[in-house]
């Protein structure tokens, strides 16, 4: 029998079938680390996304500019009907995209299906991108946008002791970014998080990254190229600061963590995950064993996909 959500991570004897045909379709686009930053997202920009989820009635959808310590970003904030008669939870969400591609637009009916099923006002956050902006950066601008809703929360409709904050990929990345920035400056933690395939080993060294170096949607040549654009350096990669296995993790809020089958970062995740349970965080790991990186996204598409989305607002649900 296979096992298709598991608590390890490995891989199910076959990838899911549609997951495959996604996988064969990006292998025949023009590669990321062919072109430029600018080039790769006109190219994303026009044609789309064929399996992002359909559109879900809400309340409410609005962009806000809010000030951050650099200058401002965008938020799109999601309004799920009856947040209108008590003070809601708020999950702020942050996109994926090797922190130079994707925006809020991208994950537009992500996020509207995070808010319809889990009844959270979802906040999603228009982080500046690299090269432009480097990790370190990117981290600041995503703990100021969280600490604006935190201390905005009441006019947002949210309950600020119920913000939980996540992310996909990158966004993962920068998700526990702000949980340490929150720590070091002994800021309020959000209530939970919720890490999505996140990216946690710069110097990719785990298994994984080789063995599902190509054709598997995400490759070790986009992983370097997007890391020669976020990076200051190649050397930075080694920071102690990024090392996020080699920190002190006691006290973050509880996690749920994915990881795909046949993603190039399953065995970052799992070692995240791992690490966190070692120093008495709760986190529940489920690894989706037949799917690629970057899976929410086609949730369209992929069943799968959509099942994660309803996993997590369970979770949200559960924990909030």
């Amino acid at each position: 029998m296979i096992e298709l959500r598991s608590k390890d991570a490995k891989s199910a004897e076959v990838l899911d079938a549609i997951a495959q045909k996604v996988a064969d379709a990006s292998t025949r686009l023009p590669q990321i680390e062919n072109g430029s930053p600018e080039t790769a997202r006109t190219f994303r920009a026009e044609r789309g996304n064929p399996f992002a989820p359909e559109p879900c009635e809400l309340d409410i959808i609005e962009d806000l500019e809010i000030p951050i310590s650099s200058g401002a970003l965008t938020i799109r904030v999601y309004k799920p009907f009856g947040w209108r008669e008590a003070l809601q939870p708020g999950f702020v969400f942050y996109h994926g995209g090797g922190f130079v591609l994707g925006d809020v637009r991208q994950y537009d009916t992500v996020a509207q299906h995070f808010a319809a099923k889990s009844g959270c006002i979802v906040v999603s956050v228009e982080y500046l991108l690299a090269p432009d902006n480097k990790i370190k950066g990117i981290h600041r601008d995503g703990f100021d946008a969280y600490a604006w809703v935190h201390e905005n929360s009441e006019t947002l409709g949210i309950d600020n002791k119920r913000i939980a904050v996540g992310g996909d990929s990158a966004g993962g990345n920068l998700t526990i970014g702000v949980e340490l920035t929150c720590k070091k400056e002994s800021y309020p933690l959000p209530a939970f998080q919720v890490l999505i395939y996140p990216s946690v080993d710069l110097p990719m060294n785990f298994p994984s990254v080789e063995e599902f170096a190509s054709g598997y949607f995400l490759t070790k040549r986009g992983m370097s190229w997007f890391r020669s654009h976020y990076l200051e350096t190649p050397e930075q990669a080694f920071d102690p600061e990024l090392s996020f296995l080699e920190r002190d993790l006691h006290g973050l809020s509880p996690a749920l963590l994915i990881t795909a089958g046949f993603d190039p970062l399953r065995d970052e995740g799992k070692a995240f995950a791992d690490r966190l349970s070692e120093q008495g965080v709760p986190v529940n790991h489920v690894c989706y064993t037949d799917m690629i990186h970057g899976f929410i996204s086609f949730a369209g598409g992929i069943p799968a996909g959509m099942e994660l989305i309803e996993q997590i607002a369970e979770e949200l649900k559960l924990a909030l």
